[in-house]
């Protein structure tokens, strides 16, 4: 009994330190075994993209490659139209009728128009998807267009038009976008002007959908608790039967280094947005220009940190130079616009300006590893936290999916991100930001901004 004791007491637990297995290694394996993207294509040349989850939810949205950019200046507005009129009533189905089966899911069914994608999508639980795939597909592919339903809605969108213009942030990106892309269909508004609005009939938008709203153009995306076998069945069953037209050509942009300016001294701060052209979504240095986005990174008044800030623009916002300031990056199918935006009293605009461009010239000379490493690390942070949601998932997917063909998988991204280091930045930011001519947009009291040939000439540095 004794010994047993003795050899009871000297037994040691074998140790295994969490230091032997690197925190990236687990990390990176938990994300290759998450669930594939699956992709079907059928034979009316609609792509059925999902992403199966284990949950009881679901999202399932339809999109489709349209838009502003795909509108004549006649059609200006008519997407974003139709939007309202989109869950009004069916051939097949009265306005009653739908009403009610939409609120029998409890489902939540939603739109967004862009300048070049068109998503129509609903949350609902599993067991309901067959019936809101079949509303979707029927309020898309099978609207009554009511004579009625057009001309109220035609108030709702005037009075909506007035409520943008009221929002200088939405002003301001539209004013980018019609100096950057000037003479182009990409300069478009979403809305259009009001002047079209009152044009808009039954025809017209018959015309219009018919032409663009087609299979091939066509994405059908669903992430949640659902099979990819069951998708594509439900597609079979109600999408099959749409008909394909001929495909259009996506309209060919042209980027013009330019400025618009429109001052209101009424307004309490100046609203400006300095870019650059940038990548497309599918082209290799949209990974890198999107770590010097997050180089460039965000501030606001709500914020601690003062002159402790890492990064220097914040720094010097902090003492007063803006009440706020962030970085964008904005994808289209063969281009985009890479640039900051801010909110500053007319009396700081130049010094504000003059700091941004300043760190730009620094990410194409100066930059180093430790900088690149913090702003990688926080842009991986938000890659995943847009992977939390279903909804935020299935509009990647489709995206990527529309621009593409498919979508990189997670683990891919986070690896692309993680291979971007300090001379990739210098390279690319040199490539796309180093003596350039950029895209100014301004809105508020801006006589304080300085002119384009001084704003031109912050695009360079002098190098010995």
């Amino acid at each position: 009994m004794l010994r047993v004791v003795k050899l009871l007491s000297t037994w040691q637990p074998v140790i295994t330190t969490i230091r032997n297995f690197p925190y990236p290694t687990p990390f990176i394996h938990f994300l290759k075994n998450l669930p594939p993207t699956q992709y079907t294509k059928l034979a009316n040349g609609l792509t059925v993209a999902t992403e199966e989850r284990e949950c009881f939810n679901a999202c399932i949205g339809l999109y489709i490659d349209g838009g502003a950019r795909y509108e004549s200046d006649f059609e200006n507005g008519l997407t974003h139209f139709f939007e309202h009129i989109a869950f009004k009533g069916t051939k097949s189905r009265k306005k009653t009728v739908l009403e009610e089966q939409m609120s029998m899911t409890g489902a939540r069914f939603k739109c967004i128009t862009t300048r070049e994608i068109v998503c129509y999508y609903a949350e609902c639980l599993c067991q309901d998807t067959p019936l809101v795939l079949d509303i979707l597909t029927d309020c898309v592919f099978n609207n009554n267009y009511s004579a009625a339903d057009i001309e109220q809605q035609k108030k709702t969108v005037y009075q909506e038009m007035i409520e943008h213009d009221k929002n200088t942030n939405e002003v301001l990106f539209d004013y980018l976008h019609s100096t950057a892309f000037q003479g182009t269909p990409l300069a478009q508004t979403v809305m259009g002007p009001s002047c079209n609005l009152y044009n808009f009939k039954e025809s017209t938008i018959a015309r219009y959908l018919k032409r663009v709203f087609e299979p091939s153009r066509t994405v059908l995306a669903a992430v949640g608790g659902i099979t990819h076998d069951q998708i594509v069945t439900l597609a079979k069953t109600y999408l099959s039967k749409v008909e394909s037209t001929k495909c259009i050509e996506c309209n060919v942009y042209r980027y013009t280094g330019s400025e618009l300016r429109y001052r209101d001294d009424n307004l309490p701060l100046a609203n400006v947005a300095v870019a650059v052209e940038a990548p497309s979504l599918c082209q290799q240095d949209k990974v890198v220009m999107d770590v010097a986005a997050s180089i460039v990174g965000g501030w606001d008044r709500s914020q601690g940190g003062g002159l402790n800030n890492a990064n220097p623009i914040a720094q010097a916002a902090s003492s007063g130079l803006c009440d706020a300031y962030k970085a964008f990056h904005i994808n289209y199918n063969d281009t985009g616009l890479w640039g900051c935006q801010f909110m500053s009293p007319s009396l700081q605009l130049e010094d504000m300006l003059l700091i941004i461009q300043d760190q730009w010239m620094h990410m194409c000379n100066t930059i180093t590893d430790v900088e690149v490493e913090r702003a990688k690390r926080d842009l991986k942070t938000k890659l995943l936290s847009l992977t939390e949601s279903s909804v935020g998932v299935c509009h990647e997917i489709g995206q990527w999916t529309l621009y593409s063909g498919s979508r990189p998988e997670l683990h891919e991204s986070i690896c692309a991100i993680d291979r971007v280091y300090a001379n990739q930045i210098k390279e690319v930011c040199t490539e796309y930001l180093y003596d350039k001519c950029p895209a100014v947009a301004a809105v508020g009291p801006t006589e304080g901004l300085s002119d384009y040939t001084r704003i031109r000439a912050g695009m360079y540095w002098l190098r010995i």
